[in-house]
């Protein structure tokens, strides 16, 4: 086995693997400090992940996938969620591009690092972890920051929801704390097998859409869709 700590979202989980490319993965939250949490992964962790593979085999990657689930699940009991979008930070303040897989959500943040240069700092290009807390919401980076692997090891308190769509003209609007929504940020959001889990991640949730704005833009890849949303709803936001 392989013996490690990572610190993530201030919280210290003592982590038991299989596999030294593990520790390797979570190297930038590596940390020395008492661990809140023991979290022993199993063959049986590995091979439910593997279950959807076509061969049958377990691979690294499945340890990845099952470290990351039940860390999830761990999470849930202390009000944060895993969250699927492209985060970063501007002004202090974090905001959060979600959309389908596929979609652009990873092109259209990085236009936006572009176009913001040193203003803009990645937090997580794929799985942030949001923390709700009695007065703001945090969000985290985690681990689980996509194939580019863009991210930092930061956090900061959440501004926004961006829900991105593609299209051949730039637009956006802000949107009401409807219901849709609310079925919007299900679709995004990871939501524990346990029913207990689950019904505590459906309550943060209806937390979340109290708290904060939402947008919608429909965007195409040129540098001016970046241009929009900074304007429009960035810097309206943290003004």
């Amino acid at each position: 086995m392989v013996n490690f700590k990572i610190k993530i979202a201030n919280i210290v989980l003592e982590v038991n693997a299989f596999y030294e490319f593990t520790k390797e993965y979570c190297k930038d939250f590596l940390s020395d400090e008492e661990a809140n949490y023991v979290i022993t992964l199993t063959k049986e962790d590995l091979i439910n992940e593997a279950s959807e593979n076509k061969d049958g085999k377990v691979y690294v990657s499945e340890e990845i996938s099952a470290l990351y689930r039940k860390i999830a699940d761990l999470f849930i009991e202390r009000n944060i969620l895993v969250m699927h979008g492209s985060a970063f930070k501007v002004g202090g303040y974090a905001f959060i591009v979600t959309a389908r897989s596929g979609v652009g959500k990873s092109t259209h943040v990085n236009l936006l690092r572009e176009y913001l240069g040193k203003d803009f700092e990645y937090i997580n290009d794929d799985k942030p972890l949001l923390e709700v807390k009695d007065n703001e919401l945090i969000l985290y980076s985690s681990p689980w920051n996509g194939k580019e692997r863009r991210g930092n090891n930061n956090y900061a308190p959440l501004k926004s929801v961006i829900f991105l769509n593609r299209g051949l003209t730039n637009t956006y609007k802000k949107l009401d704390n409807s219901g849709d929504i609310y079925f919007r940020l299900l679709s995004q959001i990871y939501l524990p097998r346990d029913k207990a889990k689950r019904e505590k991640a459906l309550s943060l949730i209806d937390i979340l859409l109290k708290r904060i704005s939402f947008y919608e833009i429909n965007v195409n890849t040129d540098v001016s869709s970046a241009q929009m949303t900074s304007e429009r709803i960035i810097k309206n936001e943290i003004k």
